[in-house]
């Protein structure tokens, strides 16, 4: 059978935050743009499903935006999307400890790390000796701010200080966990506990016994460092791929490109150099390719010869990955009023309302010309929701196609929320009458509003491979640019310095842009 031949500037594989943030890119400086997808509905690991029972928009897990994401919030900018996550005006983060004491971390709006500072001494859930101790981070802060500073602008003053000095005196050792980073710079175990653990979870997906230190390093750097609102936390107002996926399509369509879903895809790899991206009855040929796809799917991306890649694809197969663990409660009454709390020292950590304010649901796509501009009047409103004991299958089950009509859980009064376990490899194979059993059971001792109300749905969302491993010892992470030419690398596991979060997808997706563009542009 004749395969269809179509030439574009630009071919991006995977439409997670990390292609089409190239792609959108790629378009403003005018590229004309192909973004192939394999799955049903864009949005990568970031996406939202409609659940099978009530047609609601099931979030694949809970995702939190920071302050500091700043490439993450260039991008929704650029396609009229900023508004689709509301942002605290400062750090501020209720606890609930073990013993069910509630209390209140608030960072005030003074210069960093002062704000930091000030927070924790004031935080009535840490004694004396464990407020002191945050003094004794100043020295590690100082040096991964400098290291940060300094792979954002090699000719720093740092770099200039490393290379008359010799070694440079790093935040970190590679090899230190985080765990033993905090003990080596004096924290006490509730400090740990209570800030330092969750933080370590949230950023990194593992327990900071397991996680290596330089990343966390980086990660505070990032959100204590520059601004007193960098540590801020964004939550999504929509359901994820309405939030930031849908209008990036409208943007690379508006500028003349195309997004393509339930298209898997082959990059063709001939004489060191990208030949085609190839489909089924299909074949497209560009100045440049990027691969914006998982780790974990790399591998299978690629034909041709491949021995360019070799070094490449063995270390992506060699990458462990991390799972993430979401149940979600629905009750016959509120039981929350706050849109989420921190629950450290237990399995699940993190609790969000869900419910809380309406989230869009989507109707018809718009096809306005609103270049970068605000997106269009809502339409109609749900809750969220959903169920899916393998959130990936049911993403493609769903086929991307408009969701059917929305039936409430328990009426209009009913409280939705999600309990999020990080770094949840002890749990993730455990049956979902038993998560839901502990969830159920944590959120008890946490929430005493919880005793006096009625659960009416239950579900478990799974996602095995939401991040990759950060241990020391794991493979070394590519860079941007690759030995075959016309192929560049985006994802979440490129070597941007940050952990497996949307700012490092975002990041690499506009390295990629960028390099492309300082070459072929």
């Amino acid at each position: 059978m004749a395969m269809a031949v179509s030439r574009y500037d630009v071919v991006v594989v995977g439409a997670g935050f990390a292609g089409l943030s190239a792609a959108v890119r790629l378009t403003r400086h005018g590229a004309r743009v192909l973004v192939v997808e394999a799955r049903g509905r864009l949005g990568g690991r970031a996406t939202a499903f409609p659940d099978r029972e009530t047609g609601e928009l099931v979030d694949n897990g809970q995702h939190v935006l920071l302050g500091c994401y700043t490439d993450t919030f260039e991008f929704l900018e650029a396609i009229g999307a900023a508004a689709n996550v509301r942002v605290q005006p400062q750090l501020i983060v209720t606890m609930i400890d073990r013993a069910g004491r509630p209390s209140r971390l608030v960072c005030p709006g003074l210069p960093p790390p002062w704000h930091l500072l000030a927070g924790v001494l004031e935080w009535d859930a840490l004694g004396w000796n464990d407020r002191l101790s945050v003094l004794r981070m100043a020295t590690p802060f100082r040096l991964a701010l400098r290291q940060a500073q300094d792979e954002a602008q090699p000719r720093s003053g740092f770099a200039r200080r490393a290379r008359k000095s010799g070694a440079p005196r790093i935040a970190a050792s590679p090899g230190e966990t985080v765990e033993g980073w905090l003990i080596r710079n004096g924290q006490t175990a509730r400090i740990r506990e209570m800030l330092w653990n969750p933080l370590a979870l949230a950023a990194l997906n593992q327990p900071a016994a397991h996680a290596a230190a330089p990343v966390f390093a980086r990660v505070l750097a990032e959100m204590f460092g520059a601004d007193p609102r960098a540590a801020a936390i964004g939550l999504p107002i929509k359901p994820l791929h309405m939030m930031y996926a849908e209008p990036a399509r409208e943007y690379i369509e508006r500028g003349g490109g195309t997004v393509r879903t339930a298209t898997p895809a082959k990059v063709r790899i001939n004489g060191g150099k990208v030949a085609a991206v190839e489909a089924p009855g299909e074949r497209w040929t560009a100045g440049a390719v990027v691969s914006a796809v998982p780790w974990f799917s790399a591998p299978e991306l690629f034909d041709g010869d491949l021995a360019p890649l070799g070094e490449t694809l063995t270390r992506a197969s060699r990458m462990i990955s991390s799972p993430i663990v979401t149940v979600n409660l629905w009750f016959d009454r509120q039981v929350m009023d706050e849109p989420f709390v921190g629950l450290p020292g237990r399995t699940m950590q993190w609790l969000f309302d869900s419910g809380r304010g309406p989230r869009e649901e989507p109707g018809p796509p718009t096809r306005q010309p609103r270049w970068g501009g605000e997106p269009g009047p809502p339409t109609r409103q749900s809750r969220w929701g959903g169920d899916s004991e393998s959130s990936s299958a049911a993403a493609r089950a769903s086929g991307g196609g408009a969701p059917r009509a929305v039936k409430k859980v328990g009426g209009d009064n009913t409280s939705h929320l999600s309990l999020v376990s990080s770094g949840a490899a002890p749990i993730v194979h455990m049956l979902n009458h038993e998560l839901i059993g502990a969830a159920h059971e944590e959120l008890l001792e946490a929430l005493p509003a919880v005793r006096a109300a009625r659960i009416v749905r239950a579900t478990v969302v799974r996602e095995p491979r939401a991040t990759f491993s950060l241990a020391p010892g794991q493979p070394a992470r590519p860079s941007t640019e690759t030995p075959v030419e016309g192929l560049y690398l985006a994802g979440d596991w490129i070597d941007t310095g940050l952990p497996a979060t949307i700012e490092s997808a975002v990041r690499s997706g506009h390295r990629a842009a960028d390099k492309i563009w300082g070459r072929h542009g």
